[in-house]
């Protein structure tokens, strides 16, 4: 059953989110032609005109990029509102499908589309920035070494990798479970439901925002009592928290769907 969902959510998002996502790959494509040729011995750096539409270009492009980005975080948004809550929430739990499916599906999905939006962005960044292979390859590997060094310290790269993919999508599927649980929450109020579930997911960041600024103190006052400036890796706390705010979050949108589930 939890197949037969996934692949109803995606073919439910699937017509507006992938090409929203080929917007990307297009508008990319354009940004490094534009770039290559301003980069170019002949490019006419005094002509109005050229460089007008060079800049309407890149501009484009990067706003496509914000657009596609900021626009798909929000349909997904609305599509589970709707879909979970609104009028076509009737329809799915009427159906015998146990409530963790239900949920498991539609963030797994919705996940897998942030980062395949995320993936495309800074790939297109980089292919943008280098344009050429060989300056691509410098980019990255100078981006890579200031990320690992700023995040791992002098950890070996394998280690790195498979670390840095683990809490990036521990720490995706956390923001998105986020949603669920404000938006399920939100389901609590007899009136004003969305107002409400803007209430609760601001609440959960102040929360949040607090936690780390505690752990950033404590870590703080015993790297100074060590001896050492550095004020330590983030990852491990990143990972760890994620993981906590995963189960949480994940509870409290199964239990108001299965407990104090109110369509009205």
């Amino acid at each position: 059953m939890l197949g037969r969902l996934m692949k109803y959510e995606w073919k439910a998002t699937w017509k507006l989110l992938a090409p929203a996502n080929l917007l990307i790959v297009v508008t990319s494509f354009f940004a490094w032609l534009t770039w290559r040729c301003m980069r170019y011995d002949g490019y006419d750096m005094s002509n109005a005109a050229v460089n007008l539409a060079a800049g309407i270009l890149l501009v484009t492009y990067f706003l496509s990029m914000f657009v596609v980005i900021v626009g798909s975080a929000i349909y997904l948004i609305w599509r589970f509102y709707t879909s979970t809550y609104g009028d076509q929430g009737y329809l799915l739990h009427t159906l015998p499908v146990d409530k963790h499916h239900i949920i498991i599906a539609k963030v797994l999905v919705s996940t897998a589309w942030i980062l395949l939006s995320i993936f495309l962005m800074y790939l297109s960044l980089f292919l943008v920035v280098g344009s050429t292979m060989e300056e691509f390859g410098t980019v990255f590997q100078e981006i890579l070494k200031i990320v690992v060094t700023q995040s791992y310290g002098d950890t070996g790269s394998a280690f790195v990798v498979v670390m840095g993919i683990i809490t990036m999508i521990v720490g995706m599927l956390a923001r998105v479970l986020k949603v669920t649980a404000a938006i399920s929450l939100g389901q609590l109020s007899s009136n004003h439901k969305l107002l409400t579930a803007f209430g609760f997911y601001y609440a959960i960041y102040i929360v949040q925002q607090i936690i780390g600024a505690i752990y950033g103190v404590v870590v703080s006052y015993f790297t100074y009592r060590a001896g050492d400036g550095a004020l330590g890796m983030m990852w491990e706390f990143n990972l760890i928290t994620g993981l906590v705010y995963m189960v949480v979050f994940y509870a409290l949108t199964w239990y108001v769907m299965e407990k104090r589930l109110n369509l009205d």
